[in-house]
């Protein structure tokens, strides 16, 4: 029977959804952070579950293949990357895995067909946001940075290897205005965009597909510069949308799909829970001259019954794109009793997301394809679209 402050060497066979690394001493699943399939380590137990262990690594007895050495000097400390021990190729392996072990596991389902994962043009300075938070140690001293990897404090970070470098230079300038006096710490948490002269911009721009964009300034917007595009793509290829389909755009943030779909087909419904994206979404599409969409603010469930549902509006496609969380139960009821032909939706949780979709199935609607898209290199992260239609029609 382990117990906490064991000692044991363990060769480590695979890689959970989230980043961390598993292996088995007698058959209990020990998982094990920052390691990789194929390391054989020495391990010291710091938990001890009814089902399962914990452990840290405190010895690399024999490297992977797959084990390189990480580019930054906080991994394993900053709670921002998982994955940066492993090669980028192994990385992707390893989620394309894990997308189809969730489906399996979660969405009960054999075989689910999963895409060859679509790899990251950028592996390091992808991201275009980043959102630091500011304290002081217990001796007065500045921090800024991310929280660490156990979630209790921030982690005080030079540079960042995975932001746009001009996230790393407002980071610096941060720094050395609230070092100097210039600028005093109003706020624990600081979002800073990519490519943005200021801090707190009540818009910030962005280019997608070589159409200009704005979302709030604490709006959501895809990480990925480097692959927003291919992820439109994605999306309005796997929704094989008609000029004749209404498509209701569920947490359509500030209309990024909305935007793309648009001039395809006959009329967009957008809901978005967040007033200030709902009012980017209605300048983005006027800017460009569209006048087939209308967006909602509100609840998704309760505005999907009074303009959808009670009001008889026919929605022949519908596109989700929830938070981390997935869709709640009354959304997913009132999409089975919309009943449409054809349901795109886009996930960062494949667990949430095979949940979600195995309620859709048991209620008569077919998983045709997943995609999954590697929005977030060197973190546990993965983004996956699904194509699902009205198995009944």
């Amino acid at each position: 029977m382990l117990k906490v402050g064991d000692i044991a060497t363990l060769k480590l066979d695979g890689v959970a959804f989230g980043g961390v690394a598993l292996g088995r001493i007698e058959g209990v699943v020990v998982f094990v952070p920052f390691g990789v399939d194929g390391d054989e380590v020495r391990i010291e137990i710091t938990e001890v579950k009814k089902n399962y262990c914990r452990a840290r690594i405190e010895e690399i007895l024999v490297p992977s293949p797959a084990r390189i050495e990480a580019k930054c000097p906080y991994f394993t400390i900053c709670g921002g990357c998982q994955y940066q021990h492993i090669s980028y190729e192994h990385q992707l392996e390893l989620k394309e895995k894990q997308v189809a072990e969730s489906f399996e596991r979660i969405g009960k389902m054999k075989a689910p067909p999963v895409g060859k994962i679509i790899p990251s043009p950028l592996v390091y300075n992808y991201r275009g946001k980043a959102e630091f938070h500011i304290d002081c140690d217990d001796k007065g001293e500045l921090r800024v940075g991310f929280i660490d990897e156990g979630g209790a404090f921030p982690v005080d970070i030079k540079r960042c290897e995975i932001v746009d470098e001009t996230i790393n230079n407002e980071m610096k300038k941060l720094r050395d205005d609230i070092a100097s006096g210039k600028r005093t710490v109003d706020e624990t948490r600081n979002i800073i965009w990519s490519q943005n002269d200021f801090l707190a911009a009540p818009l910030i721009p962005r280019t997608v597909k070589g159409k200009e964009f704005r979302v709030p300034y604490s709006g959501f917007f895809q990480t990925n510069l480097s692959l927003v595009d291919e992820l439109v793509d994605t999306v309005i290829r796997m929704g094989n949308f008609e000029d004749s389909d209404t498509v209701c755009d569920c947490y359509c943030g500030s209309g990024l799909f909305s935007l793309f779909l648009a001039p395809r087909v006959k009329k967009i419904l957008g809901i978005e829970g967040d007033g200030q994206s709902v009012k980017c979404a209605r300048a983005n599409l006027r800017d460009h001259e569209l006048t087939n969409a209308k967006f909602f603010k509100g609840d998704v469930e309760k505005l999907l019954r009074e303009n959808v549902i009670k009001g008889k509006v026919p929605v022949d496609a519908v596109l989700l794109d929830p938070p981390r969380i997935g869709c709640a139960r009354k959304v997913l009821d009132a999409i089975a009793k919309i009943r449409p032909a054809k349901i795109v939706y886009v996930s960062c949780d494949p667990v949430t997301q095979a949940r979600d979709i195995r309620y859709l199935m048991e209620r008569g609607f077919s998983l045709r394809e997943l995609q999954p898209i590697d929005m977030f290199p060197q973190t546990g992260h993965i983004e996956v679209v699904a194509s699902i239609t009205d198995g009944s029609r």
